[in-house]
């Protein structure tokens, strides 16, 4: 009996400890290199995702060389956002030789822009449009060379069920063709993560392998191939915490036993002492020892935030007493009765026994 009763407590707050740091995650900016217009020689692609105290964006800067006078569309940026799809105004800007250009924005299903004339069409869409929501530019280009910068909002993809908050910038490069003129050829990408925070808790993963490359300097890239950069940024935990971290699956099941253990032996001594008051002992331990014990685990979970420090996943933490906390004692409660009452049914058979 007491093996099951062991076995059961495990089995519960096992379940009680995964569901509290369900994942929490929210996409933020989707970015990548240009489509251009087949006219167009890219030289260079400056690449700077600014994550300091006065600016969260991206800066993206092409030096560029038109063979075609009076270009209507020379780029295409399917740029996309997952928290504002860039509502405001400010959010997206484009300027050529420092002059500041309009931005439109593609609609659904409109056909202004020929995929025909740009290099590398979207493949999502069997090459026939760009994506809704895509941005691009309708000017009167002059044949020679020219700067072209984009600014965006950076928004990180925020992952929140580990133990601190994980933030990541990610931009997608894509390989820059030639012209048929083939005037200009291209140099190299570079990419920057300007941080002003602890370059500590920033990595580098290129086409997802960590690579051992230093935070605030450029990265140079001259292959002309396809890659996914991601910069995350997550703060490593402290010893203290890593203790508390790796502690914390087994929290709820030594509540639940210890509490256990308390609530047996007073259902063994009441039954010994105050029979008529059995089912008091019973009942009242019942329901109280899965809230005290689910408690019990939240404020550990609240302890080991605070050990933490800047940086611990809150949202984990509201959402264990918001949806975890009332569903798992709705859940444990009537398992720990059953096992309270199958306990009882054992101390009254052995004191039967003894008489």
């Amino acid at each position: 009996m007491f093996r099951l009763t062991i076995i059961g407590l495990l089995l519960i707050s096992w379940t009680v400890s995964s569901q509290a740091m369900e994942p929490v995650t929210y996409s933020g900016t989707w970015a990548s290199a240009a489509y251009f217009n087949k006219s167009i020689d890219v030289i260079s692609e400056s690449v700077d995702i600014n994550v300091i105290e006065d600016a969260n964006n991206y800066t993206v800067t092409y030096e560029l060389y038109n063979n075609h006078e009076g270009l209507r569309f020379p780029l295409v940026l399917e740029v996309f956002d997952g928290l504002d799809s860039f509502e405001q105004s400010g959010d997206f800007e484009i300027s050529i030789d420092g002059q500041s250009v309009p931005v439109e924005v593609l609609a659904e299903d409109d056909t202004v822009l020929d995929t025909a004339d740009f290099y590398y069409s979207p493949t999502d869409t069997d090459g026939q449009t760009f994506r809704a929501e895509s941005k691009y530019i309708n000017v009167n280009l002059s044949q020679g060379l020219h700067t072209v910068i984009a600014t965006y909002d950076a928004h990180p993809h925020y992952y929140g069920s580990d133990w601190t908050a994980r933030h990541t910038y990610s931009y997608s490069l894509k390989p820059m063709q030639q012209s048929d003129t083939q005037s200009q050829l291209f140099q190299g990408s570079t990419v920057t993560l300007n941080f002003d925070g602890n370059t500590d808790h920033v990595t580098v993963n290129i086409d997802n392998e960590e690579a051992a490359l230093s935070v605030n300097q450029p990265l140079h890239f001259n292959d002309n191939l396809a890659k996914e950069i991601d910069f995350i940024i997550q703060k490593p935990l402290s010893p203290l915490a890593k203790v508390l971290t790796a502690a914390s699956p087994f929290i709820a099941f030594i509540a639940l036993f210890a509490l256990g253990i308390l609530h047996l032996r007073t259902m063994s001594r009441r039954e010994e002492t105050q029979p008529e008051n059995r089912w008091v002992v019973i009942l009242t331990g019942g329901f109280l020892v899965p809230f005290l014990s689910l408690i019990a685990y939240y404020i550990f979970l609240l302890v080991t935030d605070i050990v933490i420090g800047k940086g611990a996943t809150g949202e984990s933490r509201a959402l264990f007493s918001i949806w975890v906390l009332p569903l798992g004692y709705m859940v444990l409660t009537p398992i720990y009765l059953v096992i309270s009452f199958v306990a009882f049914i054992e101390i009254k058979r052995k004191n039967i026994k003894k008489a």
